[in-house]
């Protein structure tokens, strides 16, 4: 079981888990720089901060204000135990160290076992009675017959109970919970064990165990585990019993066995259609209450349940990440990228490549100063309106939205994957945008806040491609001189502008009327850089502002993703 804090409220009452799978884990209000978020004003920003040390945590106050307490003294650091009690603001935390168990294997050979039962062959122990011969039937063979179909019964009540209670059910340790809690009821098992199979090495390993005396003792967890019964158990796909493990021959040389007192030992795998997930190891030490035929056939119906739950999680947990992901994703990233990230989650790895793309930057102009003439809530309208309406515009064209800068935006086309039209798109980008712009400025109008421009750079060159951060925040953007040349250009740029480079004009092949801007010196560059103008009214328009009537080269239109 994975180590977790309850976490709870005292003030709304509010309870939640949170596993601690990570290293290292950041505790604090702010959402932006924290793994665990807890909301209360008491709470620092960066509060403190758990570090996995052997199989326990270190907890580290970070110098916050209001300081941390383990068990009512407050503490600079502290290795945390079992149930420790952590209090941070308004919350208590209790630390759950989980049970992890060390797996010892007993090599011993096996030369003689009780039962040994296929997983598909649940019913076939169930007695053959012929209807016809009943009223001769000797009466305590017929009682013996009724025995043995009550206990079915049993059986199959039990697993219908399981089922039920894992139909909602989709944590794996809740799943083993409910599991255990039957066979420690039901069955004289004295320690449930469940092994799961790593999906890349196959190598199995301890997931959930279970005493009947409770956490165990030390004897307890470190008793060993019958390899020769493990491997029969995958070799063959069989649930195997070993009705008195101590007096079997194949147990003769396991000292180790006779120290644990173990009498009796049931072993089942958890199987699926994609192959093995693991396997179900229980043992018991009372020699008057040992394991028999019905016992297995009830652990070989319950983890053939078991098996399907775990699937079922599995499943459910998948589909909560990628929807997750992609929620995360859509935000900033065309579908066609964010379906290539889902189906190549390893695509997603710090580092980046060389490539040509397009950069794009946009500006409200003078939006500062218009901010500090109104409230803060309806400069947030304005600028929440602006971004709505025009960061779909980048999607449509193809593009990827790399950052919102202030009251600015920078956005990259022709990225991940290379695009010879990556400036037709930025461009035809810029354009539709400032056509938002101008019915979203009619809509401002009506409400009576004043309308805004927009000034954009775009240029097009090699740049540094890809996921830039941490182990736990990561950024796909580019880096690089195109880069900083399109946030120049957005700079010289006014209000209804689209100012692009001599790069950029040549990748459009004369498919929008431009005009010459002049040159811009840039600190570093031996040479000026040529600037030149989008006039994109009248390249929608088709009329040439310095011609006179003219054919307009076509617009481009928003490609079909």
């Amino acid at each position: 079981m994975s180590q977790k804090l309850s976490v709870k409220h005292s003030a709304t009452g509010k309870e939640f888990d949170f596993e601690l799978n990570r290293n290292e884990v950041r505790i604090g209000r702010s959402p932006d720089v924290n793994e665990l978020v807890l909301d209360d004003e008491r709470i620092s920003r960066r509060h403190a901060v758990l570090r996995r040390e052997g199989k326990t945590y270190l907890l580290i106050d970070l110098k916050s204000v209001n300081g941390t307490v383990v068990n009512g003294k407050r503490i600079e650091e502290r290795l945390l135990a079992n149930n420790d009690l952590l209090e941070i603001g308004g919350y208590s935390l209790l630390f759950d160290e989980g049970l992890t168990p060390s797996l010892q294997y007993d090599s011993a050979p096996i030369t003689a076992t009780a039962l040994m039962l296929a997983p598909d062959l649940l019913a076939s122990s169930l007695p053959r009675i012929d209807v016809s011969a009943l009223s001769s039937a000797h009466p305590e063979e017929l009682l013996e017959d009724i025995q043995t179909l009550k206990k079915k019964a049993e059986t199959l009540a039990h697993l219908y109970e399981l089922n039920r209670l894992l139909s909602s059910t989709f944590s794996l340790e809740d799943i083993f919970e409910k599991l255990s809690d039957m066979i420690l009821r039901l069955t004289p098992a004295d320690r449930f064990l469940v092994l799961l199979s790593d999906k890349e090495s196959g190598e199995l390993n301890p997931f959930f165990v279970r005493f009947r005396s409770g956490r165990g003792s030390a004897e307890d967890r470190d008793a060993p585990v019958s390899k020769t019964v493990v491997d029969r158990v995958l070799s063959e796909r069989i649930a195997l019993l070993s009705s008195d493990a101590r007096a079997d021959e194949r147990f003769a040389q396991a000292q180790s066995l006779t120290i644990q007192r173990i009498h009796s030992i049931m072993c089942v795998p958890l199987s699926s259609q994609d192959g093995l997930l693991g396997l179900i190891y229980v043992d018991g030490r009372n020699p008057f209450e040992q394991f028999d035929s019905d016992h297995l056939d009830l652990l070989n119906a319950l983890a053939t349940a078991a098996a399907m739950a775990t699937e079922n999680a599995a499943s459910h947990a998948q589909l909560v990440k990628e929807a997750l992901a992609r929620a995360t994703y859509k935000r900033f990233l065309p579908q066609h990228v964010v379906n290539q990230i889902l189906a190549d989650p390893n695509a997603i790895s710090l580092g980046g490549i060389s490539q040509a793309a397009t950069i794009l930057f946009s500006d409200i102009r003078g939006f500062t100063a218009l901010a500090e003439t109104m409230a803060p809530d309806t400069v947030l309208k304005i600028l929440n309106d602006v971004f709505s309406g025009i960061t779909p515009v980048v999607f449509e064209y193809e593009g990827i939205l790399d950052k919102f800068i202030g009251d600015g935006l920078m956005a990259l086309f022709g990225v991940p994957y290379q695009d010879a039209d990556s400036a037709l798109k930025a461009v035809g980008a810029a354009i539709a945008m400032q056509e938002r712009l101008a019915v979203l400025n009619h809509d401002l109008r009506r409400l009576g806040l004043p309308s805004v421009s927009m000034g954009t750079g775009i240029n097009t060159g090699n740049v540094t491609v890809g996921y830039v951060g941490s182990a736990e925040r990561t950024d796909y953007t580019a880096i690089g001189d195109a880069v900083n040349l399109a946030a120049r250009l957005e700079k010289q740029a006014l209000g209804g502008q689209i100012l692009i480079s001599q790069m950029t004009r040549e990748a459009l092949a004369d498919r929008y009327i431009l005009r010459p801007r002049g040159e811009l010196e840039l600190k570093g560059k031996r040479r000026p850089v040529q600037i030149f103008e989008v006039l994109w009214q009248e390249s929608q328009s088709g009329h040439r502002e310095d011609e006179g009537e003219a054919d307009a080269p076509p617009a481009i239109s928003p490609p079909t993703i």
